[in-house]
């Protein structure tokens, strides 16, 4: 990974000390190995009570795997743990690890803790979640490279096929993540672009559910009482959409409500066998994960990296 500059040396006997020195064999390659230095790419996520941030962290294993560094993955107890992840990205600076590929919970938040990451000299890469740009130029965070979806694209993705589905017609109701969050909002903005091309689609609610499934039941059942009419809803992740399957059910409406979600979880992907589902957008964590590092890894070394590099989207109908 590093060249290493060797200095001429004088005397046959300095020469051969240093060649047995190496081993037996007498080969300089195990001398060349062992002075390599491991690199160690701090990788933060949200959560792992999310199967996404799983497979995310499998595609990160592989790139380490492949590229021969250590990766020290962290992550928060929830996806509303901002504080847990800035401290976490606090000790990481602590321990000077080699770059950190994060995903943030907070877009705004998590701003400062990256500046001191940046000061530190520590590369850094912005997976999933955006850095929110004004916040990051208030601080004079230096750009930074990011890996990830258009959540704009997908949201519109996942409202168009709603409204398809309701033949352009009915009310429709919107669970949002978290609010303020890049992602979030570009979903959320996503699927009202979509809706509003149908003039007969309304929007009759729009609230968090903050990804959680619970809350995504408690949101669904609320907005289930106060519209018995609801024709559909797209749910901005899976999970949400997880809880708003059970608020369905719970009124015996499964499979008359049409519910479109995001992030092609296994258990989306039964849903929609078994008809409770629609459709789920696939944003390929897994890719997010391995060029995360790659690029993380790249940085390290010198080499150039895109400042976007977004993964093909794919709505899953079935």
């Amino acid at each position: 990974m590093y060249k290493k500059t060797v200095a001429i040396l004088v005397g046959v006997g300095l020469l051969a000390s240093l060649v047995t020195g190496c081993g037996s064999s007498g080969s300089d390659k195990p001398a060349a190995k062992a002075d390599k230095k491991e690199l160690k790419i701090g990788f933060v996520m949200k959560t792992l009570s999310n199967p996404f941030f799983i497979s995310m962290e499998k595609g990160a294993q592989k790139a380490g795997k492949e590229l021969g560094v250590k990766l020290e993955v962290q992550v928060g107890q929830e996806e509303t743990s901002i504080e847990q992840q800035i401290a976490i990205v606090e000790n990481m600076i602590a321990t000077k690890v080699d770059a950190i590929c994060i995903a943030p919970g907070g877009s705004k938040e998590i701003v400062p803790v990256l500046k001191k990451a940046q000061d530190a000299g520590i590369p850094i890469i912005n997976i999933d979640n955006r850095i929110d740009g004004d916040a990051a130029k208030a601080a004079g965070l230096k750009p930074i490279p990011y890996v990830g979806a258009s959540n704009i694209d997908g949201g519109y993705l996942a409202g168009k096929y709603l409204a398809e589905q309701l033949k352009g017609k009915g009310k429709v109701a919107i669970i949002e993540g978290i609010q303020g969050v890049d992602n979030a909002e570009g979903r959320k903005n996503g699927a009202e672009k979509a809706f509003a091309e149908y003039k007969d689609i309304q929007i009759v609610a729009s609230q968090s559910a903050n990804w959680k499934t619970e809350e995504g039941l408690n949101v669904m059942t609320n907005i289930l009482q106060a519209n018995p009419d609801l024709n559909g809803v797209f749910c901005a992740n899976d999970m949400m959409a997880f809880g708003a399957i059970q608020a369905i059910d719970g009124v015996g409406k499964s499979g008359k409500i049409i519910v479109t979600a995001y992030d092609a979880l296994d258990q989306a992907k039964v849903y929609i066998k078994e008809g409770k589902m629609a459709s789920t957008v696939d944003q390929k964590p897994d890719d997010q994960g391995y060029y995360g590092v790659k690029y993380a890894v790249d940085l390290i070394n010198k080499k150039e990296v895109p400042m976007e590099y977004m993964v093909k989207l794919e709505n899953i109908t079935k």
